[in-house]
């Protein structure tokens, strides 16, 4: 009889303190999108590349609301720019998640101190 391999699925958890946050709740539907969007790509030792293009594309947007989107998720504390990207290099910007943990450095939870 063959064995069967059963892949472990991967998901996303998000803290509850978090979700009910006053920062949390006050993003438009775009940005909390992105940001489930942008988990998918956290991982514990390098930065998260994303641009506005991918953003636009998988968000479903014009490119003004998926900057706005990046703007939103950067001013409540929930991303934070580690790299800056270069369009003519097809460089996209690199970003952290402040509440994961990245490159040996503690979540900061930025989130927790935006104030409306």
């Amino acid at each position: 009889m063959a064995r069967v391999r059963v892949q472990k699925k991967q998901y996303i958890a998000q803290d509850v303190d978090m979700i009910r946050s006053a920062a949390y709740l006050d993003l438009s539907g775009n940005a909390v999108k992105l940001l489930c969007l942008m988990q998918c790509h956290w991982r514990m030792y390098e930065p998260i590349a994303y641009s506005v293009t991918e953003a636009q594309k998988r968000v479903g947007c014009c490119r003004g609301l998926a900057h706005q989107a990046f703007r939103e998720l950067e001013t409540h504390g929930f991303i934070r720019l580690v790299l800056e990207g270069h369009f003519h290099k097809q460089l996209a910007r690199r970003w952290r998640l402040t509440f994961r943990e990245f490159n040996y450095q503690k979540r900061t939870d930025d989130w927790q101190a935006w104030t409306p």
